[in-house]
């Protein structure tokens, strides 16, 4: 069974490795121990079966992790990631809607992220929970664009 639980300063290394395995230009610890000092920032880590010792997921482990920001009535997901062994099985989709939630509640309405051109299935969960690109920034990640989304939880279909 997968738990979500609040990330904090003290699992920085454990999202620095989580980071690492998934992205080609990661995060380092120092990274995640700025970002979740900042005022506003908060995440989740999904963690299967009660652990967070790494493994291949046959014994349970980190699996996945969600950081945002919150300022006032914004938000922004500023990094999402779910390590191969669960992937394709709605992680990366309940960790979102977790985010969304908790955003939500705390009065954001208008909310936005960055993703790859090239990382079709995080595009298609983002216009499936209402993101619609506003904007893209050119070779962003190396010589790939950023695609900016956004969107306005409180009027989409987010979490439906």
């Amino acid at each position: 069974m997968i738990e979500l639980v609040p990330a904090a300063q003290i699992h920085a290394t454990l999202l620095a490795a989580m980071h690492k395995v998934c992205f080609a230009d990661p995060w380092t610890e120092q990274g995640f121990l700025q970002g979740l000092s900042s005022l506003g920032t908060e995440g989740l880590m999904a963690v299967d079966q009660g652990t967070l010792v790494p493994s291949d997921g046959s014994l349970g482990g980190p699996a996945g992790m969600v950081l945002w920001r919150k300022l006032f009535d914004e938000g922004e997901i500023l990094t999402i990631c779910v390590l191969p062994p669960w992937r394709g099985k709605g992680l990366g989709e309940r960790l979102l809607r977790a985010a969304l939630a908790q955003m939500q509640e705390g009065g954001v309405t208008r909310l936005f992220l960055e993703a790859a051109e090239t990382n079709t299935e995080a595009l298609a969960l983002y216009a499936k929970l209402g993101f619609r690109q506003i904007s893209r920034r050119k070779n962003y990640y190396r010589d790939v664009d950023a695609l900016i989304l956004e969107c306005h939880p409180q009027s989409e279909a987010v979490g439906k």
